[in-house]
């Protein structure tokens, strides 16, 4: 098989799965085959590598994307620079900025594009990110509310362990609006949180904290599995205008002018980071949005997360 966008896809649960529904509207562009180790995982029609080694020597991929645990990303996706192949990373990215900083840094010298699966940057319209949003007059709050039940961190062993997961509902659902909030804050400079409640030592159910961003902006957080409501709410507020992000809408006051961008849905936003990634390969230079350095400030609130529970575990 040879396409513009030949695409491995490393572990095929959920994301991965997610991965090939979003290739699959994007033409031009398809999966040369997935690696998966667990047997009992169908991978469909799609080839099946017999080996990650196997997987990198094979001249049809161009992109590996990697869809396992946060935990081994980073290591993964310096083999798959190293071996000549572009990556993609699925949120969260890596467990400490240094692993994110690391991968950067051969991303550098081979010159490849390294991106990450956040793709609810794509919501983001231009105009609210030509706003001023990281000064010490801004604040925001966001609220993250998805059911979870224990035994959802159960199901599969790397859900219950802290050092392949990165935590629970904060690094696996919190962190898609996190992020959000540090592409228009910033660089976070310091976490404070309150006590988090946790399934399993390591694996939070509900986290509160307040982030500060270098700016001086701040940010109130709480991101939850224990409510049977569904929420994500984002709200940024500032001297000359304000932003909101609900379910998915974003509503803007910039200038005295509102306006609202409807909800574009999440698996159309995924197709959009895969674009970014055939133009950033065609290009040479990094996705224009979801690039791995804008993950720095998310993966060092969801640390600051892990290193909290860690310690009162």
């Amino acid at each position: 098989m040879s396409t513009r966008l030949g695409v491995g896809i490393v572990g095929f649960g959920v994301a991965g799965r997610q991965h090939a529904a979003a290739l699959e509207r994007l033409p031009g562009a398809g999966i040369v085959s997935v690696l998966e180790e667990a047997s009992t995982v169908d991978t469909g029609d799609h080839r099946r590598a017999g080996s990650w080694r196997e997987l990198l020597d094979d001249p049809d991929v161009g992109l590996v994307a990697l869809c396992v645990p946060p935990g081994g990303r980073a290591g993964l996706a310096v083999q798959a620079l190293e071996a000549g192949k572009a990556v993609l990373l699925e949120k969260p990215p890596a467990v400490s900025v240094a692993e994110i900083d690391a991968v950067a840094a051969v991303a550098r010298r081979t010159g490849l594009p390294v991106g990450v699966m956040l793709q609810h940057r794509m919501r983001l319209p231009d105009a609210a990110l030509a706003a001023t949003w990281s000064a010490p007059s801004v604040t925001a709050v966001l609220e993250v509310s998805r059911f979870r039940p224990p035994a959802h961190y159960r199901r599969a062993g790397w859900r219950s362990d802290p050092a392949a997961a990165l935590g629970g509902i904060s690094a696996h659902l919190g962190v898609h609006y996190l992020d959000l909030a540090c592409q228009l804050l910033g660089q976070p400079e310091s976490v404070r949180l309150t006590p988090a409640r946790e399934v399993a030592a390591g694996i939070d159910t509900r986290v509160t904290g307040v982030v500060t961003f270098v700016s001086g902006a701040t940010l109130a957080f709480t991101v939850t599995a224990e409510s049977m409501v569904r929420s994500e709410r984002l709200q940024v507020l500032g001297p000359d205008g304000g932003l909101n992000i609900t379910d998915g809408t974003v509503m803007t006051q910039i200038g005295g002018a509102e306006r609202t961008w409807p909800t574009v849905p999440t698996a159309e936003l995924r197709t959009d980071v895969y674009r970014e990634m055939a133009e950033a390969m065609a290009t040479g230079r990094p996705p224009a949005r979801c690039h791995l350095d804008g993950a720095r400030g998310v993966t060092g609130i969801l640390s600051s997360v892990a290193g909290a529970t860690a310690v009162m575990a």
